[in-house]
């Protein structure tokens, strides 16, 4: 809580500090004492977390107040020359050994041994780690590009990089290890030698980490630790796992007992230690697993940061690594895309080698949506399919932009825990989306099995059956696990938009007003002048919102008319969202966090909000006014207005998603050689150019 409310003289002793009255308050309003025990726990846990950070969430800022639009700059992509040298050669040495087919192990269902050495030689494991460790110092700024160009090369690549370092343990071990932690572990994972992981989730455990159930008991110089994490992505035998367990042998107190521990993963099981890959449908070439702790000792000064503060470091970590889930969904989107639009057969070498006749005005890039008929004409030129492929073209560009905006924003020291989760749930949900429509459009060949993929398992292999000669590929049915995955990892979209969000656009005038309005009124008073306080913030905010100038453009790179414009309305409509906040909290109050259909998602404050900041971060990110881009900040600007007046979609602006479809479908146009053009597709086996490879 802060200070401000902590100092208040209280006549009731249990009501002293901030902590004892949010329990208090939860009483009041009818919680049971197990909801008290986990709310207060997580509320705790946010606050401690905001704290490790310096300056006013945007944001939160933009909301109730005169917001700056250039704090929503996503910037660009400047990285040191170092950081530059690593990325290229390990890209390039990743392009290579993909074009060789000798990237994965398909045996072991793993990247190849040497691919990861090789990786690690290029100082690929050290981007993120500082010089002075033996890393390349990279910013999380510069990190957004990278993720995206490994999503097109193999998309575990990604997450394997993205759980190395934001999860764990490269970043907490930076926010919060000693000097000795630093000095041991980070050279080692910077080298390669030690792979990362990050387990906090249980079998009873994932939304509600408050239910912590693996123990550390203090013990000497060491820990005991027992419990078992499930499911943990990238731990590895021989590797180095940041566990978040319940801390045993401290003075904390009950629901405020978490930590962190770094844990060097065993190179093999033994009777304290215990671990199975699990078989997943997702992630499938990466190490995930289950594991047991039983009496396990860790060396004490393996506690990663204070007793009691596990949860709000590990809140911290996720915060960051929600940007990475907004860049990787954002390319997989396009790759969605691709695989309808281009032409399986055009030399990559010359994009305007085609086999097809094309009718002025129908699609043109020779894919799917250019050869398959509907009713005598190409299933591109449906106004339906046209858009499609046009919201998910919008919305695959805004969700980049706000991906990169979360990394810029934690690379400055600055924690918007609000933004952080608008761009993972907007990202995913555009993933989704557009998976389900590629789906549709591509048909029945959806569900074919990938005939490469299957015909490289083990399993395929022991019955000794032969790949064909042609065999088919299937990137949008198959891979339907990877792109519903993303809505779950990083924390649920429902847990994030109906509690996440709510608690993190509020936690401010909560902690600010609400809570010695509570702390009077547990005490039998009414509380009149801290109602006042209140009532004075909803009035002067509510009244501001109302003001013709919402936001500050000044400091805007490259600010041309039209910029100007959708910057304004988005800062204008954000207004309009802080105040709806404010009218729900006056009218609740107590109770207005167990109607999450107010501010949650499903058509609520947190789903518009999302939108909104999808207009403002694209229109920011625009450098010149091209007419192709512009379309699309209009689209997405439009969308936004509708939201707010509780619509989805209206006549004007399934026009304009059309125009942006038709022009992704055309191999001349800017947004498609910008976007498209060069990711590679699979052959299409209902194809009539050569259907006759499959017959």
């Amino acid at each position: 809580m802060l200070k401000e409310i902590e100092n208040q003289p209280n006549d009731n002793q249990n009501s002293s500090t901030g902590e004892d009255a949010m329990a208090l308050i939860l009483q009041q309003a009818g919680k049971s004492s197990d909801e008290v025990a986990a709310l207060s726990t997580l509320d705790d846990a946010d606050q401690t977390a905001e704290n490790q950070f310096s300056g006013e969430a945007p944001t939160i800022a933009s909301l109730f107040g005169t917001g700056k639009a250039h704090e929503f700059e996503a910037g660009t992509f400047a990285p040191s020359k170092k950081v530059a040298e690593v990325m290229g050669a390990s890209l390039e040495f990743l392009l290579q050994r993909k074009k060789e087919n000798t990237l994965l192990d398909n045996q072991r269902m793993l990247f190849r041994d040497d691919i990861l050495s090789g990786l690690a030689e290029r100082g690929f494991f050290g981007l993120a780690i500082p010089e002075e460790y033996g890393g390349s110092g990279a910013k999380l700024g510069d990190l957004g590009p990278l993720l995206r160009a490994l999503t097109f090369v193999h998309p575990d690549l990604a997450v394997m990089f993205e759980v190395h370092n934001f999860l764990g343990p490269v970043t907490p071990i930076l926010d919060f290890g000693t000097s000795e932690q630093k000095e041991y572990f980070l050279p080692k994972m910077a080298k390669g030698e030690l792979l990362g992981s990050f387990a906090l989730t249980e079998p009873g455990v994932g939304a509600d980490p408050s239910k912590l159930s693996m123990t550390a008991r203090l013990d000497g110089d060491n820990y005991i630790v027992n419990g078992v994490k499930w499911p943990i992505t990238n731990v590895i035998y021989g590797g180095v796992c940041v566990l978040v367990v319940k801390l045993e042998g401290h003075d904390t107190q009950p629901g405020r007992d978490s930590g962190m521990i770094i844990f060097e993963v065993p190179p093999s099981d033994n009777p304290n230690f215990r671990m199975k890959r699990n078989d997943l449908t997702a992630f499938d070439y990466l190490w995930n697993a289950r594991f047991r702790l039983m009496d396990c000792p860790v060396p004490k000064n393996c506690l990663l940061g204070p007793p009691g503060k596990g949860l709000a470091q590990a809140f911290s970590s996720l915060a960051k690594g929600r940007g990475g889930i907004g860049v990787n969904s954002a390319a997989k989107t396009f790759k969605l895309l691709a695989h309808l639009i281009n032409d399986p057969e055009t030399n990559p070498d010359n994009r305007e080698s085609t086999n097809v006749d094309f009718k002025p005005g129908e699609p043109n890039a020779g894919g799917w949506t250019s050869f398959r008929s509907t009713f005598g004409k190409p299933i591109g030129s449906s106004p339906r399919i046209q858009t499609w492929i046009g919201r998910a073209t919008a919305h695959g560009l805004a969700a980049r932009v706000l991906g990169d905006l979360c990394f810029r924003l934690a690379a400055n020291g600055v924690r918007d825990e609000t933004q952080g989760m608008i761009a993972k749930v907007y990202a995913t949900k555009t993933l989704l989306e557009t998976a389900i429509n590629c789906y549709q459009i591509q048909g029945g060949r959806s569900v074919h099995t990938d005939e490469r993929r299957k015909y490289t398992r083990t399993d395929a292999q022991t019955a000794s059956q032969e790949m064909p000669e042609n065999p088919i590929e299937n990137y949008i049915g198959e891979n339907m696990h990877e792109f519903t995955i993303a809505t779950v990892y990083e924390g649920p979209n429902p847990v994030l938009s109906d509690v996440g969000a709510p608690n993190a656009m509020t936690r401010n005038i909560r902690s600010q007003y609400l809570v010695p309005i509570g702390i009077a009124e547990v005490n039998g008073k009414f509380g009149l002048g801290e109602k006042a306080k209140f009532g004075w913030f909803v009035a002067k905010t509510v009244l501001g919102s109302f003001m013709p100038s919402p936001g500050n453009l000044n400091g805007v790179n490259n600010l041309f008319m039209l910029k100007r414009k959708y910057a304004e309305r988005a800062l204008k409509r954000n207004r309009v969202l802080g105040r709806r906040i404010l009218l729900i909290i006056a009218k609740y109050q107590k109770s207005f966090m167990d109607q999450s259909f107010l501010l949650g998602d499903e058509g609520g404050v947190f789903d518009q909000l999302c939108h909104n900041l999808a207009s403002l971060c694209f229109a920011l990110s625009m450098e010149e006014p091209n007419t192709e881009y512009l379309k699309i900040a209009s689209a997405l600007d439009l969308e936004a207005t509708l939201r707010l007046k509780g619509q989805e979609s209206s006549v004007e602006l399934q026009r304009a998603w059309a125009e942006i479809g038709q022009l992704m479908m055309d191999k001349n146009s800017k947004l498609h050689q910008d976007l498209i053009a060069d990711i590679e597709v699979a052959d299409i086996p209902l194809d009539p150019r050569f259907i006759d490879r499959f017959i």
